[in-house]
């Protein structure tokens, strides 16, 4: 079956993205402003087209743009750790597994968690516990060639992520990790 001719769930025809190009990323440098975040989001959301690549490491999968729960618009690589705030300059967050049961793994590797430079604790969002980042601090996958995540096929379609990263429950099915 070609992509013109599935269907999504409820048994319309699902957009083909075969023309949807993805959004060029700029430049890690240059500034990031909402109308940006908002077209990035649009395009990733509402019109499914193919992930960017991380203007850091350019992987696709990992990158693109989130809302946290204070309502903050930012753009983050869940593969090398680059993030970047709306009107913030980009920083690189630091990737953090706590050893408590509750911990997930995901695709074959423990779930990373990314903390801020500079943050001296955080909570973890497992067990509640509060945490040292610096004891609970590990390789990003871009700086480690045996993690599990560089076997994660690149330059792939929207939908393709999608149902890879639906596999593993504590992604709840999201495109970007």
């Amino acid at each position: 079956m070609s992509p013109q001719q599935a269907t999504s769930r409820t048994g319309e025809p699902a957009p083909s993205t075969d023309a949807l190009e993805p959004l060029v990323p700029r430049a890690s440098g240059a500034g990031y402003a909402v109308d940006h975040w908002d077209a990035e989001a649009f395009a990733a959301f509402g019109e499914g087209r193919n992930p960017s690549p991380c203007p850091e490491c350019g992987r696709t999968g990992f990158y693109g743009p989130r809302l946290d729960v204070a309502e903050r618009r930012y753009r983050q690589c869940r593969f090398c750790g680059f993030t970047q705030g709306v009107g913030e300059a980009p920083v690189r967050y630091r990737a953090v597994v706590h050893d408590c049961a509750a911990w997930p793994s995901c695709a074959r590797a423990p779930y990373l968690w990314w903390v801020s430079p500079g943050v001296s604790a955080w909570t973890c969002p497992f067990c509640d516990e509060w945490v040292d980042p610096g004891a609970a601090e590990v390789l990003r996958p871009v700086e480690d060639e045996q993690h599990p995540w560089w076997r994660v096929p690149q330059h792939r379609s929207s939908f393709y992520y999608s149902r890879f990263w639906s596999n593993w429950p504590v992604t709840h099915g999201r495109v970007f990790l």
